[in-house]
C-alpha cells in the first residue's frame, strides 16, 4: 500500500509539472502578440487622385427622326408611313449609311381627333408614327445627308434632334488614363518627399470615366445664293473625355 501511495504522488506531481509548462507556453504566446511582435499587415501609404482630359472632335452624329402620316383609315395610314420609311432607308443607303446604323425604335397608330367647344371630340383620321435612331459615321457630311433625307421623304419626316458624339472612344480613354495616372503618381511622389519617405508600389487603383455632352446643334450654312436652298450644317465642336483615378501608393 505504501508503494502504491508513493507512485500516485509521483504521477500527480508529474501532471502538475506538465500543466504548469503548458500554461507558461500559452501565457508567453499571448504576451508576444500583445507586444506587437510579428509582421505588420498595415503598410504606410498615401491616397491621391489624378485627372486626365483629352479633347476629341466627334466622328459620328446620332439623329433622332420620326415619320408620321394621317389618313382616313388606320390601314391607309400604316401604308403611307411604310412607304415613307422605305424612302428614308433608300436615301440613307444612297448616302452610304449601312443598315446596321438604322434602328426603327417604335411604330404606333392612333386616332386623330377634332375638338369642339359645343360637342364631343370627333375622329377625323388616323395617325401612324414610326421613330428612327440613325447613326451617321460620316460626321462631316451629316448635314448634307440629313438634307437629302428630308428632300426624299418630304413633310412626313421630322428631325427631332442631332447629337454629335465619339463612336469609339477607346483611344481617347487610353490617352486620358495615361495622363491621370501620371498626375496621381506626381502627387504621391510629392507627399513622399514631404514626409522623408520613398514611394513604393501602387496598392490599389480605381477609375471613373466621363464624357462631356455638348448641346445638339443644327445650323444653316451662310454665304449661299438666296434663291437656292442653303445646305444643312451640323456643328460638331469638340468633346472632352476625362478619366479620374484614385490611387494608394506604398510609402517606405
Amino acid at each position: 500500500m505504501k508503494n502504491n501511495r508513493i507512485r500516485e504522488i509521483a504521477i500527480a506531481s508529474a501532471a502538475l509539472v506538465v500543466v504548469a509548462a503548458f500554461t507558461t507556453m500559452i501565457f508567453s504566446h499571448h504576451s508576444d502578440m500583445g507586444m506587437g511582435v510579428g509582421p505588420s499587415n498595415s503598410p504606410r501609404y498615401v491616397s491621391v487622385s489624378g485627372d486626365g482630359t483629352v479633347k476629341v472632335a466627334p466622328d459620328s452624329v446620332r439623329v433622332d427622326a420620326s415619320i408620321a402620316n394621317v389618313s382616313a383609315t388606320s390601314a391607309a395610314s400604316l401604308r403611307a408611313t411604310a412607304k415613307s420609311a422605305d424612302a428614308l432607308r433608300s436615301s440613307l443607303k444612297e448616302s452610304g449609311v449601312e443598315a446596321k446604323y438604322i434602328s426603327a425604335v417604335n411604330l404606333s397608330t392612333n386616332p386623330e381627333y377634332s375638338y369642339s367647344n359645343n360637342g364631343p371630340a370627333k375622329i377625323i383620321g388616323y395617325r401612324s408614327t414610326q421613330n428612327f435612331t440613325i447613326t451617321l459615321r460620316d460626321a462631316k457630311n451629316s448635314g448634307l445627308i440629313i438634307q437629302n433625307l428630308q428632300n426624299k421623304v418630304g413633310n412626313a419626316l421630322s428631325i427631332n434632334s442631332t447629337s454629335p458624339y465619339i463612336y469609339d472612344q477607346k483611344i481617347a480613354e487610353a490617352n486620358a488614363r495615361t495622363l491621370a495616372v501620371a498626375a496621381a503618381k506626381a502627387k504621391a511622389q510629392t507627399y513622399a518627399g514631404l514626409t522623408d519617405s520613398k514611394l513604393g508600389k501602387v496598392l490599389s487603383i480605381e477609375e471613373q470615366i466621363s464624357q462631356s455632352s455638348p448641346v445638339p446643334m443644327m445650323a444653316m450654312a451662310k454665304g449661299m445664293d438666296a434663291a437656292a436652298p442653303a445646305p444643312v450644317q451640323v456643328d460638331l465642336g469638340q468633346q472632352s473625355i476625362t478619366v479620374t483615378v484614385t490611387t494608394k501608393w506604398e510609402l517606405r
